[in-house]
């Protein structure tokens, strides 16, 4: 349970710092760039990289949610 919160809160500060531009966009839009080029897609703009990356933590965050519920669905229903 500690980790499922601290992994929420880790993913808030991060969003945080991301919308109030405390990580520059630079950096920001490097690391999207490697993460597209990882998956093979087209990289963003520099100008909208903290609205990505915004959108990939969300979609983590959903993705990492998911598999928690998914998982204790699962585990309840053994006998």
């Amino acid at each position: 349970m500690i980790g499922i919160v601290a992994f929420h809160v880790v993913v808030l500060v991060l969003a945080l710092t991301i919308l109030r531009r405390i990580v520059p966009v630079k950096i920001v839009g490097n690391m999207l760039g490697y993460l597209h080029g990882a998956i093979g897609i087209t990289k963003p703009p520099v100008e909208q990289a903290p609205k990505f990356a915004l959108i990939w933590l969300v979609a983590f965050t959903v993705i990492v949610d998911g598999c928690i519920v998914f998982l204790v669905f699962l585990t309840s229903r053994l006998p």
